[in-house]
């Protein structure tokens, strides 16, 4: 006998996830995913927000009543934090908010699980970050979450590459007051000294770039990347044909999902 699809009521409880684009983000269908499986009344929609509109659209969510919450994701992860009540010290701290809490009151609270969910993806693919040498590249809302994680986690070094050289000092100073961590800037000669290589831009989506040559990395090392798209990156595929394990941005998403619930109030079976 054939299973009827799980259907969500007019009574579901609502999330969001803003982005834009938002066509390559795995989470929504994660979530319903497990909805279904699990006969959930729940859904998370995901919406294509311009950055013009992303005042509007917090507005909104205020009175957006059967709405839990919304996940960040770029180019909305710095200005989100000027729309919200509370930012939680962690999301301050990185500069950057990926999910935003809806109190039963309509006031909207921001944290950031970035790091948290790249560092469990990393720990899926083999890799404990305590002690790793690592490249990161890209200092924005994904990497500066990822760098915070690091360096919670034990990272013995952190490289910091970003195009705007003053951000990346910004994040090193940031790092260096809260974190016992060798911290580094700039453009390595060479990737053959780091134990994991990490895309944190939006270098790739087209299917064609890669913001650094890998021809230099071990292959013992990880190389990640934070983009969530339907078909490798250039930046995995060429981890792959180096002999590295590699670890997609569905990964780092996967490692969200059990914080992104519990914050929600999602109640799925978490240990699956």
């Amino acid at each position: 006998m054939t299973r009827s699809p799980f259907i969500p009521s007019a009574g579901a409880a609502l999330a969001a996830m803003i982005g834009s684009p938002i066509a390559h983000a795995h989470l929504p269908a994660t979530f319903n995913r497990r909805f279904a499986e699990e006969g959930i009344d729940a859904l998370m929609v995901p919406f294509d927000v311009e950055p013009g509109a992303l005042g509007a659209f917090f507005a909104a969510m205020r009175g957006w009543s059967n709405c839990r919450g919304c996940v960040v994701t770029a180019p909305h992860k710095a200005a989100t934090a000027d729309h919200l009540d509370v930012v939680s010290n962690r999301a301050r701290l990185v500069g950057a908010v990926n999910v935003v809490i809806r109190d039963s009151d309509g006031r909207l609270v921001g944290d950031n699980v970035d790091g948290s969910g790249f560092v469990a993806g990393m720990r899926c693919s083999g890799f404990d970050p305590a002690g790793l040498r690592v490249a990161l590249f890209g200092c924005g809302g994904a990497g500066s979450a990822i760098a915070l994680a690091l360096a919670e986690s034990g990272a013995h070094c952190i490289r910091l590459v970003d195009a705007d050289a003053a951000r990346a000092e910004r994040l090193k100073a940031t790092l260096a007051v809260h974190h016992c961590v060798a911290l580094e800037i700039g453009v390595p000669a060479s990737l053959a000294r780091f134990d994991a290589v990490i895309n944190a831009t939006a270098v790739g989506l087209d299917g064609e770039s890669m913001v650094h040559p890998l021809d230099t990395v071990r292959p013992d090392a990880l190389v990640a990347d934070v983009l969530s798209t339907s078909k490798p990156t250039p930046w995995l595929r060429t981890g792959r044909e180096m002999g590295c394990v590699t670890q997609s941005g569905a990964a780092m998403a996967e490692g969200q999902f059990a914080p992104i619930a519990e914050r929600f109030g999602f109640e799925l079976d978490l240990r699956r």
